[in-house]
């Protein structure tokens, strides 16, 4: 077992009740569909399933997760909120904003700010992002998986990478290594707090937090059908971007910075 993540090591850290249950593999092809299978043999809310390598890690609109051993952390987790259906896109928002508080909790002075819908930048470099997905029986959510991917150590990446990511010991000079151990007892305590917070209080606790933490407001975007103006989010979490034809929301969508 890796040294640093060992579960009797990750538990004593652990302040809340995510991760009280937890699943560490040395290596597994995806922490996602692993979480998705214990789901649907009723692991309880708040279970952990934790790689310190996979060989198939997922990333947001198919894209592959590059998930190399040793210096980061990927993982899911079981949830099971009383939300509704349709409220997958807010509790992205809402594990999105409790990642980007871990990390600006672990770099203070550091701009940390949510790509809307799933990515955390670090001054304008991609350092985490986050895939959720959820199981329903009948009309009901049965189970929620969040999973997040975090550059902890990381510090060479592949050259279409160079200069578009970032990890959190990249930001502190390359020098000192994090603790993987305390970096993911943060991480849960954040995410734990907001999506909680979310489902409890509802959409307006979430978006009010996460308008002031938000990348590319006031820039120009683009997004797969079109561009414009990038104008924060709607009361219920959608993008607003403001177009030559008028203000769109956008539900689903990538968006990229226009090139300067």
């Amino acid at each position: 077992m890796i040294e640093d993540l060992k579960p009797e090591r990750l538990r004593e850290r652990f302040a809340g009740n995510w991760g009280s249950s937890l699943t560490v593999h040395e290596s597994t092809a995806s922490t996602m569909d692993d979480a998705s299978a214990a789901a649907a043999e009723g692991a309880k809310d708040g279970h952990l399933v934790l790689a310190d390598q996979q060989t198939r890690g997922r990333g947001a609109h198919g894209r592959q997760w590059l998930s190399p051993p040793g210096s980061d952390l990927y993982l899911s987790v079981v949830t099971r909120p009383t939300v509704e259906p349709a409220s997958t896109a807010l509790i992205t928002l809402a594990t999105g904003l409790g990642v980007r508080d871990a990390v600006a909790s672990l770099l203070p002075g550091r701009s940390v700010l949510v790509k809307w819908p799933n990515d955390i930048w670090i001054e304008r470099r991609k350092c985490a992002g986050v895939l959720v997905e959820s199981r329903t029986v009948g009309m009901r959510i049965d189970s929620v998986i969040i999973g997040v991917g975090l550059n902890v150590n990381r510090t060479q990446w592949p050259p279409e990478l160079a200069g578009a990511a970032t990890s959190l010991r990249a930001e502190r000079d390359g020098k000192e290594s994090f603790d993987r151990a305390d970096v993911l007892a943060a991480l849960l305590s954040h995410v734990e707090r907001w999506v909680t917070r979310f489902a409890r209080d509802g959409a307006a606790v979430v978006v009010d937090a996460l308008r002031p933490a938000l990348a590319l407001v006031g820039e120009r975007v683009r997004w797969e059908d079109g561009d414009g103006v990038f104008d924060g989010i709607d009361p219920d979490g959608a993008a607003r971007v403001r177009t030559e034809a008028g203000v769109v929301s956008l539900h689903a969508a990538h968006i990229e910075p226009v090139a300067r």
